[in-house]
């Protein structure tokens, strides 16, 4: 695990958040599950994009990397904050190790 991938990762976190926050102050009608479709559609178009995924980082190689890709998006979309919790989660566990 590389941290230049994991701040890779909260940094497109952070586009997904202020993009999906853009797009709804343009488009009145996004709202509610829309927004959160929107983040998904953001993070899914950024993750491909970049080749960026969370499984890779963790030399989790998929048959397929574009799943890989998908499943970060989905993560990212969710904004900097799980990326926050997830990377504590994981040096608190290399911690006990």
């Amino acid at each position: 695990m590389t941290w230049e991938a994991l701040t890779t990762i909260f940094v497109l976190a952070i586009i997904v958040e202020f993009s999906t926050e853009v797009l709804k102050s343009i488009v009145s009608s996004i709202r509610g599950p829309y927004s959160r479709g929107a983040a998904v559609l953001i993070g899914i178009i950024l993750c491909v994009s970049t080749r960026s995924g969370l499984l890779s980082i963790f030399n989790i190689y998929p048959l397929y990397p574009l799943i890989d890709y998908l499943l970060t998006g989905m993560i990212i979309s969710r904004g900097s904050n799980i990326i926050h919790d997830l990377v504590s989660k994981m040096e608190s566990i290399g911690a006990k190790r």
